[in-house]
């Protein structure tokens, strides 16, 4: 078995008898139940939560009109590629023989 570490927590006197109460009707002892517990706590906190900001935003990008064109800062597709000089030694391209064109 792996190592553990135990863990220790309060509840009041009404939390305690109905905790025991629903681990005696599920036949589990109160460390299997703690146990069981934690293991559901612990998944339901990895799930996603659907009220995470991130959503509405992902929302309102679902909503906005694509535009015909698209956005960019470039005047010209020169201004988006450098021009290749030639210079640029040991390119190959794929599918060519070895020697260099």
């Amino acid at each position: 078995m792996s190592e553990s570490t135990y863990v220790q927590t309060e509840l009041s006197d009404e939390e305690y008898r109905h905790f025991k109460s629903l681990a005696q009707e599920r036949g589990l002892s109160l460390t299997a139940a703690l146990h069981e517990a934690a293991e559901v706590w612990m998944e339901q906190q990895d799930q996603v939560d659907p009220d995470d900001p991130l959503f509405a935003i992902l929302d309102q990008l679902d909503q906005e009109p694509v535009p015909e064109t698209p956005r960019t800062n470039a005047a010209t597709e020169d201004d988006l590629v450098e021009e290749w000089r030639g210079d640029t030694a040991g390119i190959r391209f794929s599918g060519t023989p070895d020697s260099e064109e």
